[in-house]
């Protein structure tokens, strides 16, 4: 099997600190990102330069084994059909007179300044009065807007992107706080004194992304592909496990580099640079993945852009700004995992802790997937779950919630 290695994107050093903490909460990371035909890759030297790329195309694939990846991936075109986990509770008693504080990690996130401004609008249905705060990718800002959310004396503190681990525990005191896309796939269990975390099972758009790339490539026989992750966000190492699998399994011998974008270089050229440097270093790099589709705004299409390419991207969000450009920029599908289902999930979880309701283990968010076949049959402009997944996700919640 062919490897070979690409030197990592460090990114601001505002990051490192985020980055360490999450890492060792989600239980370690790479050091280096790597380049791999096989599903555990070797680990660079940070000094190491890349090796020279290989220039014979991958051995060939089995055809059932493409057909297959076909198979999984129209699967997910197919509509979502939603079921609530849990018993019917009275959300508006619980709900009488509480106050939220819903703390970001980064508003200036498209999506979540999404999941947020839903989350919000959940709660003020039934009355909760919500408070936000930004820390902007700003670790050091972080206790400071806790103890904002102690002083306005809330019930409850929703972080938006937080870890558990860099909660102010000695600041909340007896405040009860919930995470959110934390735990990343089901039957892993929330950080020490959280609570609840409610996420999306992210094991879904990264088998999709592969699964695009071995249809799209042919079996790799049309180009290699670079994944592009994002240390220290809870999903990215799953993400990655799991991409690696499906190629593992799909694709043995389909040529996949892994590099890494930490999140304040989504923004400031780095990620771009990075793209535009793999693409002009290896013509046979052919399809992108970054794991988020915020990481193509500024980042990754750009470097397409930059670098005379014709690589095509596919990537998970479905953020309506990337959407809007869907087919007619470099990216060419989008997983989405309804953000209205999984933000509504966030409320669901906080009227049941105020009820002292059972907790839902996981809300079995699925996903769908958008491409050139579909993309006409919704407005991409604006995420409507109606339009974009026939399903109204606050009414279904509702039927289990009560009435005011």
């Amino acid at each position: 099997m062919k490897q070979h290695r690409t030197m990592r994107s460090l990114g601001p050093i505002a990051a490192l600190g985020i980055a360490s903490l999450v890492l060792a909460a989600c239980g370690g990371g790479t050091t280096a990102t790597t380049s791999s035909a096989a599903p555990a890759p070797t680990e660079a030297p940070m000094s190491e330069a890349p090796a020279e790329v290989a220039s014979e195309a991958p051995a060939e694939v089995a055809p059932d084994l493409v057909t297959e990846a076909l198979a999984r991936y129209d699967a997910a075109k197919a509509p979502i059909v939603f079921s609530y986990p849990g018993e019917a509770f009275d959300a508006a008693a619980a709900a009488d007179g509480k106050k939220v504080a819903i703390i970001s990690w980064d508003d200036r996130i498209p999506i979540l300044a999404q999941w947020g401004d839903t989350i919000a609008a959940g709660f003020e249905e039934y009355g909760v009065k919500v408070s936000r705060s930004s820390a902007d990718f700003d670790i050091e800002a972080i206790p400071g807007l806790f103890s904002q959310a102690v002083a306005s004396k809330v019930d409850l503190i929703v972080t938006n992107a937080i870890p558990g681990v860099v909660v102010p525990f000695d600041v909340v005191g007896d405040i009860p706080e919930m995470t959110t896309n934390q735990t990343a796939k089901p039957g892993v269990a929330p950080a020490e004194n959280i609570v609840a975390d409610v996420s999306f099972d992210y094991t879904i758009p990264a088998r999709l992304m592969a699964d695009w790339y071995i249809v799209n490539s042919e079996g790799g026989a049309m180009g290699e592909a670079q994944v592009v992750a994002s240390e220290g966000q809870a999903s990215s190492p799953i993400m990655v496990e799991e991409m690696k699998a499906e190629i593992a399994e799909l694709c043995p011998e389909c040529v996949v580099n892994f590099s890494d974008a930490q999140l304040g270089s989504w923004f400031d050229g780095a990620l771009a640079n990075e793209t535009r440097n793999a693409l002009t270093a290896n013509p046979n790099l052919k399809f992108i993945l970054p794991i988020y589709d915020g990481m193509t705004l500024a980042g990754t299409d750009p470097g397409i852009t930059d670098a005379g390419s014709d690589a095509t991207q596919a990537s998970f969000n479905a953020t309506p700004d990337v959407m809007k450009g869907l087919g007619s920029t470099s990216v060419k599908m989008d997983v989405g995992c309804p953000n209205d289902w999984f933000s509504y999930a966030v409320v669901d979880a906080s009227m049941r802790i105020f009820a002292g309701a059972p907790l839902v283990a996981d809300y079995g968010i699925t996903c769908r997937i958008f491409d050139g076949a579909n993309i006409g049959e919704i407005d991409p402009a604006m995420e409507d779950s109606t339009n974009w997944y026939g399903i109204n996700f606050l009414s279904e919640f509702k039927k289990f919630w009560g009435s005011m």
